[in-house]
């Protein structure tokens, strides 16, 4: 049985957002037997069921909560919610998201990837090298898949044996909402502007991602590139401030593996398996399970994947991009085999729209673009020098067909106004381009 008497002084707690996090913080708060009041948008018969309700002492629409949020002694906080709404206008107590919640029973060492682009690749490599670790078994979570409380549950059930390690995915909205969390091994993999909708600009946005290393002053290990345009403010006694221009990477990378048999595609992949390594290493120094993960990690669904090669004609699946820097790297990876015809669109962010200009540098890569959904109609209504064409949806651009050697889905967009996310956005360009 997994004790922590810190959270003893809490006894009223609100767990505000219903969705995978919010349910896993429920399921363990009724373990430990809290009061909970549960926080949600709609009305309260359309939330999601509640497979044991027993310490639930109401249910309040988030329109109507800003009073009995002031009364709480904790706010366990959907991290796709700002701690900064009106809602929380009256609230006094310390707010968390799930992951600080999951911290203060982990029985393990930490491992937490965050950055703007990359980390869900980075941690499903490194979930591979935990498969190729036959010392132990590793929990993978926190922003991709299974939440981290779902794990102190288990522990603290009896369901599951300890983990020999915990390797987390961190968001910026999670590592807003942290406290006390503190990793054994951190790596921030890149910075560049995203989240619009929340952030006024990179500063801003950066400084939640530094949270990562806050406290990790004088124990842990951190890996940071050396060429942020934003400084972390937190000194961190052992940390690695890393080249990554392609030569030193692959100089760095040759030394334990041969390069040319990696499964995944283009140079931002040798600089995620590069963080592999570096990380792995300096959380485990099992460099065999890494260099068997190396033999077989495939890449994750939907982040440049190659869904077929047909008459010569490359088709990829980026439709994890939601940012421009996700579409450049695509871009990036795709640029030895041919012309492209770039399909971007989604959901618009209302901030850092328009920055087609980052194109620019691919004119001669970029054939055409076929723009679609919301964004892409504005976007292909300003003038651009590189040619394009606008269309409803991705029905559409597949009935008009194509005429690149890559047809690259890297949509630089959110998915959500035209389908529930990104791997139903996914789902549906895979389909087509197999069909």
């Amino acid at each position: 049985m997994i004790i922590n008497e810190s959270l003893n002084k809490y006894n009223k707690i609100a767990v505000v957002g219903l969705g995978l996090s919010g349910l896993s913080a429920l399921r363990l708060l009724t373990f430990l037997g809290k009061d909970i009041y549960l926080v949600n948008q709609g009305a309260v018969e359309t939330w999601p069921a509640i497979e044991d309700s027993s310490c639930i002492k109401a249910r309040v629409v988030q329109d109507e909560a800003c009073n009995i949020l002031g009364e709480m002694d904790l706010i366990i906080l959907s991290p796709g919610m700002s701690k900064e709404l009106p809602l929380f206008s009256k609230a006094t107590c310390p707010i968390w998201c799930e992951i600080e919640l999951a911290y203060k029973f982990a029985d393990a060492p930490i491992l937490g990837v965050t950055g703007t682009n990359g980390k869900t690749t980075v941690v499903s490599f490194l979930e591979e090298c935990g498969k190729q670790d036959p010392t132990g078994d590793y929990f993978v979570g926190g922003n991709i898949g299974t939440p981290f409380c779902d794990y102190i549950y288990e522990r603290m059930s009896g369901e599951r044996e300890p983990a020999q390690g915990i390797i987390l995915e961190l968001s910026s909205f999670q590592l807003n909402l942290i406290d006390e969390f503190q990793c054994d091994v951190a790596g921030l993999l890149n910075l560049t502007f995203s989240h619009g909708e929340r952030y006024d600009d990179l500063k801003t946005y950066g400084q939640d991602k530094f949270e990562i290393f806050k406290n990790m002053a004088n124990q842990g290990i951190a890996f940071l590139p050396n060429d942020l345009e934003v400084k972390n403010e937190y000194a961190i006694r052992n940390e690695h401030q890393l080249d990554l221009s392609i030569g030193k990477v692959k100089e760095e990378l040759s030394e334990v593996i041969d390069i040319m048999k990696l499964k995944i595609y283009g140079e931002h992949n040798l600089v995620n398996t590069y963080f592999v390594y570096l990380m792995w290493d300096a959380f485990t120094g099992n460099i065999k399970a890494f260099q068997k993960a190396c033999d077989v990690f495939n890449g994750v669904e939907y982040r440049l994947q190659m869904i077929k090669q047909d008459k010569g004609q490359y088709f990829f699946n980026d439709a994890k991009s939601t940012n421009w820097e996700a579409t450049l790297t695509a871009l990036n990876g795709v640029k030895e085999l041919g012309n492209v015809e770039l399909i971007i669109g989604g959901q618009l962010r209302g901030h850092g729209d328009n920055q087609l200009e980052k194109l620019l540098p691919f004119k001669d890569q970029i054939k055409r673009i076929l723009f679609f959904g919301e964004s892409g109609k504005v976007l292909s209504e300003l003038n651009f020098e590189i040619e394009s064409e606008y269309f409803e949806n991705l029905d559409d651009i597949f009935k008009a067909g194509f005429n690149a050697d890559v047809i690259l889905f890297s949509p630089a967009f959110p998915s959500f106004d035209q389908y529930a996310n990104y791997v139903k956005r996914g789902e549906h360009f895979t389909k087509l381009a197999l069909t």
